[in-house]
């Protein structure tokens, strides 16, 4: 296969608000990219893992801009599809400071990507990777874009190509009702379903513990593996042949969260990839989500030594 792991979504332009200061009154921002399914993918290349990132961009400096920082990290672009007009999609960071929150503003309403051309964008690479992964946030975007993100899991079922799809659950791009309707479809085609512990309870209305919410996923979409993130309280998978297994979170000095959760993801899909290990797989998926909360930016800036490093000293699983 040529690549481990691909996806297509949307990429934007990071602007954060230097720590301690506000939007309103800043004088600088710090420039950076991120998106779910980049975040994925930069955060395997730097573990070695062949990536690759699928979109639409404008000719012009901040498509450019994107670009250039996901091949810097090792994510092969060339699957990236070029037009002359169209905008890149922007994203404000006010970074707070507990007790004050963290906000977000976005401006990505009719960004490049969202005005594709289901019958020109191409989809046939997907059969050259072991894994397609993808996310709630694309299909939010516009019909095009869900349309590709249908047709390219349609293609890597045909091909026998793995499958994750993180819920990834975004209020500001639509309702609890619509995304629960539109992502059911999703979920049931995924070899590996995560989701926020958060998200289950508010799109379907699951109530228990943890692991009470991650068995009522399995079952009511029959996913080989279904993860369930809770954040610093660490994770739970339940696997087709009955098992649960659970990971502890980890205390780390916080300095940046946007991110973690695709960082946990990366970890899960580098750890799972080449075992189909569930236990490894949480135990890499908490480590890096831990790494990550320390790193300023979207991206998990993270080394193998690293990680490998901070799994020695992750909490064992617990397997029921």
């Amino acid at each position: 296969m040529r690549w481990d792991v691909v996806a297509f979504g949307e990429t934007m332009i990071r602007l954060a608000v230097p720590t301690g200061e506000r939007l309103e009154t800043a004088r600088q921002l710090e420039v950076g990219i991120g998106g779910a399914e980049a975040n994925v993918l930069v955060a395997l290349a730097r573990l070695g893992r062949r990536t690759a990132w699928a979109s639409v961009l404008p000719k012009q400096a901040l498509g450019e801009r994107i670009v250039r920082e996901l091949a810097w990290h090792g994510v092969e672009t060339s699957l990236v599809q070029w037009v002359e007009q169209g905008r890149v999609g922007v994203y404000y960071l006010d970074v707070g400071i507990p007790p004050r929150p963290t906000t977000v503003l976005y401006d990505r309403t009719g960004s490049a990507v969202a005005a594709v051309d289901p019958a020109s964008f191409p989809i046939d690479w997907v059969t050259e990777s072991r894994w397609l992964h993808a996310t709630g946030i694309t299909p939010a975007l516009s019909h095009g874009c869900r349309t590709v993100l249908e047709r390219l899991v349609e293609r890597a079922h045909q091909a026998g190509v793995g499958i994750s799809f993180d819920v990834n659950y975004r209020a500001r791009l639509w309702d609890p009702d619509e995304a629960a309707r539109t992502l059911e479809w999703f979920c049931r085609q995924a070899t590996v379903l995560v989701c926020g512990e958060g998200d289950a309870r508010l799109l379907w209305g699951l109530t228990g513990d943890a692991e009470a919410v991650a068995g009522a996923l399995a079952a009511r979409f029959g996913a080989p593996v279904t993860v369930v993130t809770r954040g610093e309280h660490g994770a739970v998978a339940v696997t087709a042949d009955g098992r649960t297994v659970l990971v502890p979170g980890r205390a780390a000095t916080v300095v940046d969260r946007v991110g973690a959760g695709d960082a946990f993801t990366a970890g899960f899909l580098h750890g799972y990839l080449d075992s189909r290990d569930v236990e490894r797989a949480l135990r890499y998926g908490a480590a890096l989500a831990t790494l990550k909360l320390t790193v300023r930016g979207d991206l998990a800036i993270v080394t193998t030594a690293e990680l490998e490093s901070a799994l020695a000293a992750t909490t064992r699983t617990i397997v029921r």
